[in-house]
Formats: C-alpha cells, structure tokens, sequence
C-alpha cells in the first residue's frame, strides 16, 4: 500500500474559541481523512478509502496557540522531512493561500526522487495558475519525469478526486 504525504497550508476556520480539530474541520486532509481529530495526533498506518496511507502532515498543536520557538520549527521540519523521505507519493496541494512550506517539502521530494503529483486550483481556465506556484511547477516538471499536474475547480472536486484515487 502506497504512503502518500499531502502538502499545502493548512485551513483553519477563525473560530478561535473552539478546539484545533474542529477549526480543521474544513481542511482538505481532515476531510481526507473522515474526521479532523486525527489530523492533531501524529498516527502511523491511517488508511484513505482510496486504500493508500497517509503519511503527514500533522498539525502542530503549538502552532495554532502562536507559541512556535525556533527549536519548535526545527521539530516540526524534521519531522515533515522524515515523512516526506517515508513516502512513495508527494501530493502538492496548491490553493489560493500560498504556502512557502510546501514549496520547500517540493524541493526535497524533487531530491529524493518521489513520485509527485501536483493539483492546483484552476481560477478562470485550465492553464491558469496562480503565479504564485507557476515557478515552482514549472521548476518540479523541468526537473522530474515523475511529476504529474491536475487541476481543480473547487475543493469538493479535489477531495472526490484524491479520494477516489485517481492522482496516484
């Protein structure tokens, strides 16, 4: 069974009140995953109706309190460059919020030679992409025969699609 890493800024709604999983509840891997719950406690072996395993990312806790520390941020990147090395497939999620992470967790599965599969939203047609990521596309194309790109129109399409397996 394949393990599949799933990258992109996390979405967090601004009820700041309420407990982290429920503020994830919007995020594409919460609904990846069924519930947001398992999104905040790193677990091995979480397998996808799609009959892959996700391998990360987890969300940190102390992130959403604002309490990051630089020995915090070097936890938290290690661990994510342990679970991208771990994986066979590298998702890069790109949406309309830029996440400059995910560009760098591209960087090291073009260096570990990943399978990766890229989705961006598509904003008025099929070659419109957000210039934002278009470098960082273009770059992981030129630099791999193992990337594949795929568009979305809405987050309901991207989760049907990655649920159903069809990126990977």
């Amino acid at each position: 069974m394949k393990k599949i890493y799933f990258a992109g800024k996390f979405s967090l709604t601004d009820e700041l009140s309420r407990p982290l999983a429920e503020r994830l509840r919007g995020d594409y891997r919460a609904r990846l995953l069924g519930d947001p719950k398992k999104l905040v406690l790193a677990q091995e072996g979480l397998e996808l109706p799609c009959g892959v395993i996700y391998a990360g990312p987890f969300y940190c806790e102390e992130a959403s309190k604002g309490a990051y520390t630089s020995t915090d941020c070097r936890a938290v990147l290690a661990a994510e460059y342990r679970a991208v090395e771990g994986c066979d497939v590298y998702v890069a999620f790109f949406d309309r919020s830029f996440s400059v992470g995910t560009v760098v967790e591209l960087g090291w599965a073009l260096q570990m030679k990943k399978e990766i599969v890229i989705c961006y939203r598509i904003e008025r047609s099929a070659y419109d992409i957000s210039s934002e990521y278009w470098f960082a596309i273009a770059n992981a194309q030129a630099q791999s025969d193992r990337v594949r790109v795929f568009g979305f129109h809405s987050l309901d399409e991207a989760v049907k699609k990655l649920l159903e397996g069809e990126f990977f």
